[in-house]
């Protein structure tokens, strides 16, 4: 055993020990590191591990530095802190977007998060908007209707507050509608037909990157017009029509054929569509029935579900509100109903949700929203 000083501290140590591994053994200090991995032989190149050592002129890396007999040592001189913010600022100079971040590892689309933000940063907006359609070809939807997963495991949370990362989405998308849209490079059509079954969000994108790849999709809607949930599902006051319509007719004009009126079950059947050359069919109906409460008397007169009343709506097909309104539920659905629901001229809207505010699964901006 050699005996050493480590932040004042007198200790005694095995020679065959590293600094890094003492103070890590005897809880000393939590080194930073980067290339330091237990299971392998130590390597020393990201110097964020850095030690000073009393009587040395230069600092020494505290993963391959063994101890000696003797050993002053300072961990968060600093000397020792300006040498790792130094250390860290090069290896962040051109690094751009090479390590995915917990944004986006929790997008459900696995959208390339700071690779946009950063060329948003730069000005490049159309370059923005080309990588986000890489994996999502609706960012101006997404940009006032996503949940925001991203921003919930930002690491700026550690700091004070997250990113306004579906903001920035939002503002590089609608810089991108102001004049000629970005148009990716199609290849030669191949012949290939594919139907779709749905016109909704998942139809839209099953259909945008089969152009991509040369095919010829041909998208069939039951309703009169395409968008799905994000058309008969998301009121007006938080997606307008006209971004919804201009972001679906982008991806219509890359040469999406389009079907209205024609329903699954009622006017064709699959077997029809391969009788009509259709070599593939995509299904993307989307889930657009209600989950039912199972209590008694919700099917008695003026009860309704929150998506078939936001899809009424839209229809103008809605019945009169007036009176106290009571909507039942915690979620987006469940918000969107009561706001609704107020700008048609209900008097007074009561939401009930069986767990606390803080449970209510709807984003928390528009809980805020609808509280005030």
């Amino acid at each position: 055993m050699v005996k050493i000083t480590i932040n004042g501290k007198q200790i005694e140590a095995s020679p065959d020990k590293t600094i890094l591994e003492v103070c890590r053994e005897l809880n000393l200090d939590n080194i930073p590191t980067l290339c330091y991995d237990p299971k392998l032989p130590p390597f020393g190149s990201c110097f964020l591990c850095v030690v000073e050592i009393k009587g040395q002129s230069r600092l020494f890396p505290s993963c391959s530095t063994k101890v000696t007999e003797g050993m002053d040592i300072q961990t968060r001189s600093q000397r020792v802190v300006a040498a790792r913010k130094t250390c860290l600022e090069l290896l962040l100079s051109d690094h751009y977007a090479d390590c995915f971040g917990p944004c986006r590892l929790n997008c459900p689309a696995d959208v390339d998060i700071q690779g946009y933000m950063s060329l948003i940063h730069l000005g490049k907006f159309k370059e923005a908007v080309a990588l986000i359609k890489e994996k999502n070809p609706l960012p101006s939807v997404c940009g006032r209707v996503c949940t925001r997963k991203c921003e919930i495991n930002c690491r700026r949370n550690l700091v004070d507050a997250p990113v306004g990362i579906d903001f920035l989405k939002r503002y590089a998308a609608d810089q991108d509608m102001i004049d000629e849209m970005w148009q990716p490079e199609l290849p030669q059509p191949n012949g290939e037909k594919v139907a779709i079954i749905g016109g909704g969000p998942a139809g839209l994108t099953c259909a945008y990157y089969l152009v991509l790849e040369g095919y010829e999709p041909t998208i069939f809607e039951a309703l009169p017009k395409l968008g799905g949930m994000l058309r008969y599902g998301i009121p007006e006051y938080r997606l307008p029509k006209e971004v919804l319509d201009k972001e679906i007719n982008w991806i219509i004009g890359l040469g999406v054929k389009v079907v209205t009126n024609k329903k699954l079950g009622r006017d064709f059947i699959i077997d029809d569509l391969f009788k009509q050359g259709f070599k593939s069919v995509f299904i993307g109906l989307g889930a657009q029935v209600a989950k039912p409460m199972q209590v008694q008397n919700e099917d008695a007169k003026g009860v309704l579900s929150g998506v078939e009343f936001l899809k009424q709506v839209e229809m103008h097909t809605n019945p009169e509100i007036y009176g106290r309104v009571v909507v039942v539920g915690g979620g987006n659905t469940a918000i969107d109903a009561a706001r609704t629901s107020l700008r048609l001229g209900a008097k007074e809207v009561i939401l009930l949700y069986r767990r606390t505010r803080s449970e209510m699964p709807a984003n928390s901006v528009e809980i805020e929203v609808a509280e005030h």
